[in-house]
């Protein structure tokens, strides 16, 4: 005889199966961002090494511009900035999330009846 879940129970289940898509998707823009930043670190440290009359150039649309090596360096710190800042955003939601996740399961697990079911904890 195979038992009913509890309404309650699969839609904390059910919750509890979002919050790890979300988390997934939030640990993927993490790591892009952190990609990002090391790239942005490793042009800004050889920028920085040119001479300050070594022309640049960026890319604006599909056309090449000339810019001086003081703007580019402001630019790319002020990306970096911002993304630090989306960084430490994402990675605050993702311990909220962990922390959400180790509550839902814990309770579903006490729901059950204290046995748990395999996956459940994920």
């Amino acid at each position: 005889m195979v038992e009913k879940v509890p309404a309650d129970v699969e839609a904390k289940y059910n919750k509890y199966l979002q919050l790890r898509e979300t988390l997934a998707a939030l640990s993927q823009e993490r790591i892009v961002m952190e990609g990002t930043i090391a790239e942005i670190e490793s042009v800004l440290e050889k920028i920085k090494q040119l001479g300050d009359d070594t022309e640049l150039f960026k890319i604006v649309g599909s056309v090449l511009v000339k810019t001086s090596k003081e703007d580019i360096v402001k630019e790319l710190e002020s990306r970096k900035d911002d993304l630090e800042t989306r960084l430490m955003a994402v990675k605050s939601q993702e311990n909220s999330i962990k922390k959400e996740l180790d509550r839902l399961a814990e309770e579903i697990k006490r729901l059950l009846g204290g046995g748990g079911q395999a996956g459940v904890a994920g």
